[in-house]
C-alpha cells in the first residue's frame, strides 16, 4: 500500500486559482428548494452555494461509508451561534441547543433521551451537540441494520422537529435553566476563566468579545421564554441549515429521499429572510498586553496571538498555503522541542499553531508553559525564535525532514482511505457547509499533497514568520498564579526583540548532527522454538529462545496501524514501602533522561518520517511498555525494545537538573488546584491511608534516590523471560517473523534472572472501610464549586465457571448511570452530567473466590445542592436495589451494549486489550489456552445477556454493592471555603446569646471583624 502511494503520479493544475472539486465522486450533495431540487455534484463540479429567502432550502450531503459497519452518523447544522445574540440573549443559542432534546412538538419530558437511549445511541454531556460563536451542530450516531432503515427515517424526523418545531414554554425554560448553569459553573474553574478573559483579549474590537457561546449568568437565570422562543423562530430557517448523513448505506439514494421527505416540509417562520450578520477582523498595529493573575492557575504560561482575516481553503493555492503552515509549524515547533530540552531552557514545552478562532479571523499562535517567574524570558524565546527565521530561514535539512514528516502523515491517510469512520467524515462535511473549505476525497487529497509538498522551498516558509510580527494584530497575554510581570515588562521585551532583530544581532540556528540508526550493529538473531496457533481467537503464539513470549492478530481494520503491548508481572507493590516513592518516580525519570540511549529529543529527529511510539509504565502489579506503529516501520518499533532491554539508563548532571526542575513545578502546580487536596482525601478513606494511594508530595523530591531509581527502572526491563508481547494490527507475517528473531529473540537474558509469577505478587494493604463516611473538604477556591464522590465497594464471585459477574457489573455500572442522570439532571435539573465507574487496581491478580473493588458516581455541582445530590445518588441506587428497573430501561440498555460490542469488533484496540487482558487474567493462570479463556469469557456474556431481565438486574444491584447500599459507603464532597471574616463571624455566632443580643457583643463583633478587615487590607 505504502508503495503504490509513492507510484501515484503527480497532479497537472491548470489553475491555482479554480475551485477544488466537492467529493470523492460518490458524494451526494443538494439543496431542496421547495424540497423538489436535487443535484448530483460529480467531481468535476464545483460546491455551489445557493443565496435565496424563498423561505424553504435545505443543503445536505450524503456519503456511504462502512467504518463503523450498519452505522450512520448524522448532523444537522445550523450556521447560528452566539455571535447573533443580541445583548439582553446572551446565551440563548446555547439554550436552545438543550430545549432541542426535552421540547419538541413531538417530544417532551425527556423521551427523545430516551429513545435515543433504546436505539444503544449515545447521549451525554458534548456528545450530541455543540454550539460555538457562529454555529450550532446537533450529531446522531444510529444503527442502519433495522428493517426499512425506520430508526434512520426516524432521525431525520428528528432533526425536522430541531430545524423549526421546537418549544419554549416557561415550563420547558426552567426544566433546563439548572442543567445550562451547571454546565456554565463547570466553566469557571482556573482554565475557563483564563480561556475567558484570552477570548476577550483576542476578540476586543469586534462583537465577538462578549458573545462567550455560554452566555451570562443573568440572562441564562433570567431570561423569558417569550425571547428564547422570538430567537429561535428569528435564526432557526432551512436556509440556514444543511443536514449531513454519512454512514454504512446500501442505497444512498434513499437516504436523499428520507431528507428530502423529511426536511422539505419545515417553513421558516416569518417571510423575510434576516441576513446573518458577519464580524470581521478589527485589525491593530500596536500589540494588546494583558498579565492575567488567577491563583488557581498551575502552570505559569505566555500566549502571544496573531489575528489575521481567514480565507477559505478551497482552490490549489490556498491548499498550498495550508500545506506550507503545517510544514512550517513542524518545523518550528521542532526547534522549540529542543530548545525545551536544553539545560535550564526557557519553557517546559513551546509550541506554534494556526486555529480557527471564527468564521472570519484566523489566529497564528506562540505558546509556551513554563516554571516560575520566566514568563519574559520565555516570551523572548518564543519572538527571538521569529525573528531568527525572518533574518535566516530554514536550513535545507528542516525543510526536508518537515516535508518527510507531513508526507508520512499524508501516505497513512492514502493507506486507509477507505476506512475511515463515518463520524470523522461527517465533520469534514460540516466544515465544508460552514466554510466552504475543501472537502475532496481520500485519493484526489492525497495525490494532490503528495504533487505539491516537494516544490514548499525553504523561501516560502521563511515568508510565514511575517505572520508574526507585533504590528500584526497581536495579543500578549501572561498567565500565571501571581503577579510576577507587568504589561510595561512584556513591552519591554517586544522592544529588544525588535532592536536584535533590526541590528542582526540574532545569530542562525547551528546545525546538529542526527544519527542514522537506533542500534549501532544489528544483533545476532535468536529462534523462534515453539509456535502454537489459537483458530477461534485468530492468534498466533510464539516462544523465544529467551524466554520471551510473542502473540499477533492479524486484521485489515487499519491498513497503517499495527499496536504493541507488552507485560510482565511484579509492579511497584515489590518495592519496599521506604523506596516507594523513589521506585514510583523512576518511569518519569527515565523517559526524561532517555530510555533508548538518546535523548528524547535525538530519537525525535532519529525518527522523523516514521509512525513510531513506545512508552513504558509500571502499576502497581505490572511492568508495561506499549505503542503503536505503521506497518512499514515496526522494524524501527521493534528496535526500541531491544534497545530498551540492553541500554542501561544512568543520571547525568546536566539533563538530571531539569528533569528534577520540571518535577518540582509539576508538583507545586498540583498544589494549586483545588481539586487535589480532594482527590487525596477520597484516596486516604477509601484506601485506608495506603502508600500506594498517596499522591507524591515537595518533600518526596528531596529524598529521591536518582541512582536507585534508574537502577529499579533498569531492573524492570532487564529479562526478557518475564515478558509476553502483543501485537495487532496490519502485520505481514513472514516480514514479523523475521523482525522477532533479529530483535525480540536476540535480546540476552541476564545471568541472574528470576522471573516474578503472578501467584507471588505482593498485594496491596487495603480494605474498603466499614460503615458509612461522609465528610467535606473545605478549599480555597477563585469560583464557589463543588466536587463529589460516593463510592461503594464491590465484591463479585468469581470462579472459572462463574465469569458472569463482571458483565453484570457492567449493566450495574450502565444502570446507575441512566438513571442518575434521569435525575439528577433531567427531573432535578441540578448537574450536567454524571458518571459511574468501576475499579479493580487493589487486588493482586492472583486466582481468588472474589474480586474485590469499589464503584464511584462522581459528579460536579451548586455547593448549595451538594448534599442534598449525595444523598438523592445513594437513594437512587437504594430505590435500584428495592424496585430494580423498568423493562424499558432493561431493553435500553441491552441495546446499547449490543451496539458497542459490534463497535468494537471492528477495532484493534479492542482486539488487543482482549489480548493482553486474556493473557493477564485469573482464567489464563489456571487455563493458560487463549481459545479456551476466550471461549469462557464469550459464554459468560451471551449467559448474562440471555438472563438480562429487570428482576436478574434488581438482584445484580443487590449482589455487587452493599445491600442495602445506605449501610455502606463513603461521600467525600469538595466545598469552597468560606471567606476569613465568615469564617470569624460564623465562630462568634457559636457564643453568641440566645436571647435578645446585647449591644456589647456587637461592638466586640464589629470590632473582631475591622481588625480582620485591617489585615487583609494590608496583606492586600
Amino acid at each position: 500500500m505504502a508503495a503504490e502511494f509513492r507510484q501515484l503520479p503527480d497532479l497537472e493544475i491548470a489553475d491555482y486559482h479554480a475551485a477544488l472539486p466537492l467529493g470523492p465522486p460518490d458524494l451526494k450533495h443538494g439543496v431542496l428548494p421547495n424540497g423538489i431540487r436535487y443535484v448530483r455534484l460529480q467531481v468535476s463540479q464545483t460546491a455551489r452555494s445557493l443565496n435565496t429567502s424563498c423561505g424553504v432550502v435545505h443543503r445536505y450531503y450524503v456519503k456511504t461509508c462502512a467504518k463503523p459497519q450498519k452505522r450512520a452518523a448524522l448532523a444537522l447544522a445550523v450556521k447560528i451561534g452566539s455571535a447573533v445574540e443580541q445583548d439582553d440573549e446572551q446565551g440563548v443559542a446555547h439554550i436552545v441547543e438543550h430545549l432541542a432534546f426535552n421540547a419538541t412538538e413531538k417530544y417532551a419530558n425527556h423521551d427523545l433521551i430516551k429513545y435515543l437511549e433504546s436505539i444503544g445511541a449515545e447521549f451525554g454531556a458534548c456528545q450530541n451537540a455543540y454550539t460555538s460563536a457562529d454555529d450550532t451542530v446537533y450529531e446522531f450516531m444510529v444503527p442502519t441494520d433495522d428493517e426499512n432503515l425506520q430508526i434512520l427515517d426516524r432521525s431525520f424526523d428528528v432533526f425536522a422537529e430541531f430545524a423549526t418545531k421546537i418549544r419554549c414554554s416557561t415550563e420547558d425554560l426552567d426544566n433546563e435553566r439548572g442543567a445550562v448553569m451547571e454546565e456554565w459553573r463547570s466553566g469557571k474553574d482556573s482554565r475557563g476563566r483564563v480561556a475567558e478573559a484570552q477570548w476577550k483579549l483576542i476578540m476586543q474590537g469586534t462583537k465577538y468579545a462578549e458573545r462567550l457561546p455560554i452566555g451570562k449568568e443573568d440572562i441564562i437565570q433570567g431570561i423569558p421564554a417569550s425571547k428564547v422562543l422570538a430567537f429561535y423562530k428569528r435564526w432557526y430557517r432551512p436556509e440556514n441549515m444543511a443536514v449531513i448523513a454519512v454512514g454504512d448505506f446500501a442505497d444512498p439514494q434513499a437516504v436523499v429521499g428520507m431528507i428530502e421527505h423529511h426536511m422539505a416540509k419545515c417553513q421558516a417562520s416569518g417571510d423575510n429572510a434576516k441576513q446573518i450578520p458577519r464580524y470581521e477582523l478589527t485589525p491593530h498595529s500596536q500589540p494588546r498586553l494583558s498579565a492575567f493573575v488567577d491563583k488557581e492557575q498551575q502552570h505559569a504560561n505566555i500566549h502571544i496571538t496573531f489575528n489575521h482575516p481567514r480565507g477559505q481553503i478551497s482552490t490549489p493555492a490556498a491548499f498550498v498555503n495550508f500545506l506550507q503552515d503545517g510544514m512550517f509549524q513542524a518545523a518550528v515547533n521542532n526547534r522549540f522541542y529542543k530548545l525545551s530540552r536544553k539545560p535550564d531552557p526557557p519553557f517546559w514545552v513551546g509550541q506554534v499553531a494556526t486555529e480557527q478562532v471564527t468564521k472570519t479571523i484566523e489566529g497564528y499562535i506562540l505558546a509556551a508553559t513554563l516554571g516560575e517567574g520566566g514568563i519574559t524570558r520565555a516570551m523572548q524565546a518564543l519572538l527571538v525564535e521569529m525573528a531568527r527565521i525572518r533574518l535566516h530561514g530554514f536550513s535545507e535539512k528542516e525543510v526536508r525532514k518537515a516535508c518527510t514528516s507531513m508526507m508520512s502523515d499524508v501516505e497513512s491517510a492514502y493507506i486507509e482511505r477507505d476506512q475511515d469512520y463515518s463520524q470523522d467524515l461527517r465533520d469534514e462535511y460540516v466544515r465544508h457547509f460552514q466554510n466552504q473549505d475543501f472537502v475532496v476525497g481520500r485519493e484526489y487529497e492525497a495525490q494532490l499533497s503528495k504533487t505539491l509538498l516537494p516544490r514548499i522551498s525553504a523561501a516560502d516558509l521563511q515568508k510565514l514568520a511575517d505572520r508574526f510580527k507585533p504590528s500584526s494584530s497581536c495579543t500578549v497575554k501572561a498567565i500565571s498564579h501571581n503577579r510576577s510581570v507587568s504589561t510595561d515588562e512584556l513591552q519591554r521585551v517586544i522592544a529588544e526583540v525588535q532592536r536584535q532583530e533590526a541590528a542582526g544581532a540574532i545569530e542562525p540556528l547551528p546545525e546538529d548532527n542526527t544519527p542514522t540508526r537506533i542500534l549501532e550493529t544489528d544483533p545476532q538473531p535468536g529462534q523462534i522454538v515453539d509456535r502454537k496457533e489459537y483458530p477461534v481467537f485468530g492468534a498466533t503464539e510464539l516462544k523465544l529462545s529467551n524466554g520471551m513470549r510473542v502473540c499477533y492478530k492479524k486484521t485489515d481494520f487499519l491498513g497503517d496501524q499495527v499496536l504493541l503491548t507488552a507485560f510482565a508481572p511484579g509492579g511497584l507493590t515489590e518495592a519496599e514501602e521506604a523506596d516507594f516513592k523513589t521506585y514510583s518516580m523512576a518511569n518519569t525519570l527515565a523517559q526524561e533522561l532517555g530510555p533508548f540511549g538518546f535523548k528524547p529529543e535525538v530519537l525525535a529527529d532519529l525518527l522523523t518520517g516514521k509512525r513510531v511510539q513506545l512508552s513504558m509504565s509500571e502499576s502497581s502489579y505490572w511492568r508495561k511498555f506499549a505503542g503503536e506503529n505503521s506497518p512499514g516501520d515496526l522494524e524501527s518499533g521493534l528496535q526500541l525494545v531491544h534497545k530498551l532491554f540492553s541500554h542501561k539508563v544512568t543520571p547525568n548532571t546536566e539533563d538530571l537538573q531539569t528533569v528534577m526542575l520540571y518535577m518540582r513545578e509539576s508538583l507545586i502546580a498540583q498544589i494549586r488546584n483545588p481539586a487535589t487536596s480532594f482527590l487525596k482525601r477520597s484516596r486516604a478513606i477509601n484506601y485506608g491511608n495506603c502508600y500506594y494511594f498517596q499522591m507524591p508530595e515537595l518533600g518526596d523530591l528531596d529524598t529521591l534516590n536518582v541512582d536507585a531509581a534508574c537502577d529499579h527502572f533498569n531492573t524492570c526491563y532487564k529479562d526478557p523471560a518475564e515478558f509476553t508481547i502483543c501485537l495487532t494490527g496490519q502485520i505481514e507475517e513472514d516480514a514479523l517473523l523475521k523482525l522477532v528473531e533479529i530483535y525480540l529473540a536476540s535480546i540476552p537474558r541476564p545471568s541472574d534472572a528470576a522471573p516474578r509469577t503472578i501467584a507471588s505478587l505482593t498485594p496491596l494493604p487495603v480494605q474498603f472501610p466499614q460503615g458509612v463516611i461522609t465528610e467535606d473538604v473545605k478549599c480555597n477556591m477563585v469560583m464557589p464549586q463543588a466536587l463529589a464522590q460516593v463510592t461503594f465497594p464491590v465484591t463479585l464471585q468469581w470462579s472459572l465457571t462463574q465469569l458472569q459477574e463482571p458483565h453484570w457489573l457492567q449493566y450495574v455500572c450502565q444502570l446507575l448511570e441512566m438513571s442518575l442522570t434521569r435525575v439528577m439532571r433531567f427531573e432535578q435539573s441540578k448537574v450536567y452530567s454524571v458518571s459511574v465507574s468501576p475499579f479493580f487496581g487493589v487486588q493482586a491478580p492472583g486466582p481468588s473466590p472474589q474480586l474485590c473493588g469499589d464503584l464511584g458516581i462522581n459528579f460536579s455541582c451548586s455547593p448549595a445542592n451538594t448534599h442534598h445530590l449525595i444523598e438523592a445518588a445513594v437513594n437512587e441506587v437504594h430505590r435500584l436495589q428495592e424496585e430494580g428497573p423498568t423493562e424499558a430501561d432493561v431493553s435500553s440498555l441491552r441495546s446499547i451494549e449490543q451496539r458497542s460490542w459490534e463497535n468494537l469488533q471492528q477495532e484493534n484496540t479492542y482486539w488487543q486489550d482482549m489480548l493482553a487482558s486474556t493473557y493477564m487474567s485469573r482464567s489464563y493462570q489456571m487455563i493458560p489456552d487463549l481459545d479456551e479463556v476466550y471461549q469462557r469469557r464469550l459464554k459468560a456474556r451471551d449467559e448474562v445477556n440471555a438472563e438480562l431481565t429487570a428482576k436478574a438486574l434488581q438482584a445484580a444491584m443487590q449482589r455487587c454493592l452493599p445491600y442495602p447500599c445506605h449501610q455502606r459507603y463513603t461521600a467525600v464532597a469538595m466545598l469552597p471555603q468560606s471567606s476569613l471574616v465568615n469564617r470569624f463571624l460564623s465562630g462568634l455566632s457559636t457564643i453568641a446569646p440566645t436571647t435578645p443580643k446585647k449591644s456589647g457583643y456587637w461592638l466586640l463583633a464589629t470590632a473582631a471583624g475591622a481588625l480582620v478587615a485591617a489585615k487583609l487590607w494590608k496583606r492586600k
